[in-house]
């Protein structure tokens, strides 16, 4: 699925926020269409885990400097203009609350993207035992990766579209990556069959779900 990059910078301008705030806003925005119906999931907030990039202005080491920070989605808030006011506190609390521990958290991530806890606890997932025993940090994993802002070609053709694929694991059924690419923000959906069976649907959602954020701008 892609939208625009300049409609998407446009919600994020108007709403002083940062461009990666408003890829949250759509995603929450999907996902309450996407569980319109279960009145118990959109009873409370649900929450994206979001890698971070640590590393200050300048600092030009090779090592990784990227952990994840928790972002309430806001979910429960039917109106789209306050659920995207919320999903703003709400990320400016979990990065700085992320900076202020730096020295604390570990910053190597895996190169596939699994959260550094969630590698951690995995193994005790695979025991059927202590599966209901373990609480769930986060309901979704969402990345958003800055990409070429220039066609790319292969052998003289050129790429339309850039669509990522990242990983599901124990506890975390859907993934979401964007990355920008020449004008437009690809979004490349990865999920557990079982948990979410239709996720084209759920990729229509997120196009309804930016157009109504977009809407939000022009009042």
């Amino acid at each position: 699925m892609q939208i625009p990059l300049v409609e998407a910078k446009a919600i994020a301008r108007h709403y002083d926020a940062k461009l990666n705030d408003a890829v949250l806003a759509i995603c929450a925005g999907a996902l309450r269409r996407h569980f319109a119906k279960d009145k118990a999931t959109l009873g409370k907030a649900m929450v994206a885990a979001v890698p971070l990039s640590l590393r200050t202005p300048g600092d030009t080491t090779q090592e990784n400097q990227v952990s994840m920070m928790l972002v309430g989605l806001a979910t429960q808030i039917a109106d789209p203009a306050k659920r995207m006011a919320a999903i703003v506190a709400s990320s400016a609390r979990a990065k700085q609350l992320a900076g202020g521990m730096k020295g604390a958290i570990p910053t190597d991530l895996p190169s596939l993207g699994i959260p550094w806890l969630m590698a951690a606890i995995t193994p005790l997932y695979r025991k059927a035992v202590a599966a209901p025993r373990i609480p769930v940090f986060a309901n979704v994993v969402i990345s958003n990766v800055p990409g070429p802002q220039v066609p790319l070609y292969l052998a003289g053709a050129e790429l339309k579209a850039y669509y990522p694929v990242s990983i599901v694991t124990h506890g975390l059924a859907l993934n979401i990556t964007i990355v920008s690419y020449n004008g437009s923000l690809d979004f490349g959906l990865v999920a557990c069959r079982k948990t979410m069976p239709e996720l084209r649907q759920f990729a229509k959602h997120l196009k309804k779900a930016h157009e109504e954020l977009l809407e939000t701008t022009q009042r």
